[in-house]
């Protein structure tokens, strides 16, 4: 996955502005590319844990999508930060992926620690294993 570093710098800031809790947000490029060209925070909607899940409300996609659509561009994942644990799906995380639409998104999950110190990972659901592979991020 691309990712200009502008980008990753903005996902960088919601995460630690949202420490303690996750933050949660939408990936957008080109129709069929592992290319991310625009980002867009979200409200983490999630009411019960929100330390430690997100939750994009319906509503929330769809308007973004809409925007999207007039920049020629369509949902290509998703980001999320895990406050004080590691930059990779979780459990919980593999079993809402199983649970939707998921085959072959892009899945960025950004390790804060401390509510300073970011670092980033990208991932790829596949129906097929019911799980994520690593997918390479390329900061431009």
């Amino acid at each position: 996955m691309r990712i200009p570093r502008q980008q990753l710098d903005a996902i960088f800031a919601h995460a630690r502005r949202g420490y303690p809790f996750e933050v949660c947000g939408i990936l957008l490029g080109p129709a069929g590319a592992r290319q991310v060209v625009r980002v867009q925070a979200v409200e983490n909607r999630e009411t019960e844990a929100p330390r430690v899940r997100y939750q994009i409300a319906p509503e929330d996609l769809i308007r973004v999508q809409r925007e999207a659509r007039g920049e020629r561009l369509e949902i290509v994942g998703y980001y999320h930060s895990h406050p004080d644990h590691p930059a990779r799906p979780s459990e919980t995380d593999r079993r809402i992926a199983a649970d939707g639409l998921s085959d072959g998104v892009i899945h960025m999950v950004i390790g804060v620690q401390g509510g300073e110190r970011t670092e980033p990972s990208a991932w790829v659901f596949h129906d097929a294993i019911q799980g994520f592979e690593d997918e390479p991020l390329v900061v431009e």
